[in-house]
């Protein structure tokens, strides 16, 4: 059994930068517009107008701010026979994947990532794939995958 190093503080720093770019754009989307409005048709638009409008997309981005605290609930533990993963506090998941049933690996590396050197390797087999998210080092571990893969065949 061995553990795997994955990148909890940097990803959560990297998914708020990206939530809070998210959230400036869609005020700066409401400045345009209320500058267009004002300018183009000289109408003062009444400001819970605008509110409302731009309400709805700021709350599709609030939505998805467990990205912020999910990369801090990550657990990567590799197995003689198996990979495991644990991750999200609610729904908690634990994927499970032997590494005879690989037939696929995919390596996602983010802007941060690529900086820092960590990315998210997926497994996929015939019911599905396996994530393992910010993982230091992803060509090391897609290399011994496939070496425990062979070994299982």
């Amino acid at each position: 059994m061995r553990k795997l190093k994955t990148s909890h503080k940097l990803r959560a720093f990297e998914a708020l930068i990206e939530t809070i770019s998210k959230l400036l754009a869609i005020y700066f989307v409401y400045l345009a517009f209320n500058w267009l409005v004002g300018t183009l048709l000289g109408k003062n638009l009444a400001e819970d107008t605008l509110l409302s409008l731009l309400l709805l997309p700021a709350l599709y981005v609030l939505r998805d701010a467990n990205h912020i605290a999910d990369p801090l609930t990550v657990r990567v533990t590799l197995f003689p026979d198996k990979i495991s993963v644990i991750r999200g506090i609610s729904p908690r998941v634990n994927d499970t994947l032997e590494y005879q049933n690989v037939e696929n690996i995919e390596v996602i590396t983010p802007i941060l990532g690529w900086l820092c050197g960590y990315a998210t390797v997926r497994l996929y087999s015939p019911g599905g794939y396996v994530e393992i998210p910010y993982v230091y080092r992803a060509e090391k571990i897609v290399s011994i995958v496939e070496r425990l893969k062979k070994k299982h065949i």
